[in-house]
């Protein structure tokens, strides 16, 4: 008897996150748009590509986003995202929307990948200052896992982050980045790299 009870409420749960995706506006007006964000964070696939679209982001066809996402600083949208065509967005990225966000084709965002577009710390009284910059994201670039690509940064087209980098400069197109702060490392046109690395992705 507790094992059906269970599994109802388990099929209960999944049709509330369901209907909860494709009414973001219902969530908004009980929860404030926090809710859609914690709402979002509990989606993938097309739940989370649904929510998504329906609170202003561009999503493109074919893009496979994994539950976990976690989007801050969107204010009462999801405006400032922008994603190509047949895009992979993995467990547990975190998505900073202060700037805009944009994704080309084919790019694929590991998991626990950070992305950030501004510089200064909420409220703290540091004295940092303000500063917003938008973050792109070019055709086929690959992000590994957990990288951090902070504000202003743009990779280019076809590059790859190596797993763990902190990106702080521009990545120029179809370069291998590695280490903190990132530095390149080999070109992908090329079968290894430079330092002995075997073969990244292709």
């Amino acid at each position: 008897m507790k094992l059906l009870l269970f599994r109802v409420l388990l099929k209960l749960q999944f049709w509330f996150r369901r209907t909860a995706a494709a009414h973001p506006q219902l969530v908004a007006s009980a929860h404030g748009f926090d809710g859609v964000v914690r709402l979002l964070a509990g989606l993938g696939g097309d739940d989370a590509t649904s929510l998504l679209v329906r609170t202003g982001a561009r999503v493109g066809e074919g893009t496979r986003i994994v539950e976990g996402l976690v989007i801050r600083n969107a204010g009462t949208g999801f405006s400032h995202l922008a994603v190509g065509r047949d895009c992979h967005i993995g467990a547990q990225v975190f998505l900073d929307l202060a700037a805009p966000v944009n994704l080309g084709d084919r790019v694929t965002i590991s998991m626990r990948v950070t992305v950030l577009t501004h510089t200064d710390v909420g409220d703290s009284r540091c004295g940092v200052p303000r500063q917003l910059a938008g973050v792109t994201i070019e055709d086929d670039a690959y992000i590994g896992a957990g990288a951090t690509l902070l504000a202003g940064v743009k990779v280019g087209a076809g590059a790859v982050v190596a797993a763990g980098s902190l990106v702080h400069r521009d990545v120029p197109a179809r370069t291998v980045v590695a280490g903190i702060p990132a530095r390149p490392i080999c070109s992908r046109r090329t079968a290894t790299c430079s330092d002995g690395h075997g073969p990244l992705p292709a």
